[in-house]
């Protein structure tokens, strides 16, 4: 990690997007406005309907996959006692009733540290709600770089995260924008390696049922957004190969140590997630 991390805490540029850039939905801004945002335009949002009108379900998969993330993240910091963290594909800040990541675990450790990563450039464009709110002790930056390119993502989040202590790798809805199954997995192999003992993966992706959401995905990539990939419960556990799968194990994120006030009123989400510790 550099000596000098001034710069970390100095918003990045916001890029400029040309006319062609909204001609099209974008992901994040689609996921935005699935979860219950405003941070969206009409063709994300007719992407959404599009995908909603087979599989009407989806609005609450989206909002439950962050109140999972929100879940898994403060287990980390409490349980594991994890201070970094690294959000690949985080998409845009959530809606005013859901909170970001560097909120949960920095209300736990205040000098918590979290990069965020996407390669989507509008992201980039609202980064500084994130980094003018970290904590003073604690810091909260944005890298913008693809997950195809681990490479890369380890290279400059090391100028924020010490490698050498415990990191959490969250890869939330990302892993399904990487077509072959094969190299979703080396991309996560190539990211665990990078991180020591006591490290944790939390991981959800759309699941495969063969029926609504199959149906609502293959109707979202019609559409002009990048594709995404639905993946099996198989599938799910070959990304934690090797690791200490946290209990209640792989399956619905919505099962996933449910918040006790909410449990009643949940009902299972065709998102599955896992959280697990690197031995």
């Amino acid at each position: 990690m550099s000596e000098d991390s001034s710069w970390m805490m100095r918003p990045p540029k916001p890029p400029v997007l040309g006319d062609e850039y909204f001609r099209k939905p974008s992901p994040a801004r689609m996921w935005n406005y699935l979860q219950g945002g405003d941070d969206n335009y009409p063709l994300d949002r007719t992407a959404g309907d599009m995908m909603a009108s087979a599989f009407p379900d989806i609005f609450y998969l989206a909002k439950q996959t962050r109140k999972f993330l929100m879940r898994a993240a403060h287990y980390v910091a409490t349980e594991g006692g994890v201070r970094q963290f690294m959000d690949i594909g985080c998409g845009l800040p959530g809606p005013r009733d859901l909170r970001d990541l560097h909120e949960v675990v920095q209300e736990i450790h205040p000098d918590a540290r979290v990069v965020y990563v996407d390669s989507d450039p509008v992201v980039l464009a609202h980064a500084q709600a994130w980094l003018v709110s970290s904590t003073p002790e604690g810091v909260c930056t944005y890298l913008e770089a693809d997950v195809h390119d681990p490479g890369t993502i380890l290279a400059e989040a090391a100028e924020t995260l010490d490698f050498d202590r415990p990191t959490a790798i969250c890869l939330l809805g990302i892993l399904g924008h990487v077509a072959e199954f094969e190299e979703a997995c080396a991309i996560v192999d190539r990211l665990v390696a990078a991180v020591p003992s006591g490290s944790y993966l939390i991981v959800a992706d759309g699941f495969d049922d063969g029926g609504p959401l199959h149906q609502g995905v293959a109707d979202r990539n019609t559409t002009g957004i990048d594709p995404y990939h639905l993946r099996r419960v198989e599938q799910f556990r070959r990304y934690l190969r090797g690791l200490e799968i946290i209990e209640p194990d792989i399956g619905p994120v919505t099962s996933w140590r449910p918040d006790p006030a909410e449990a009643d009123g949940l009902r299972p989400a065709l998102q599955y997630g896992g959280v697990a510790r690197k031995p």
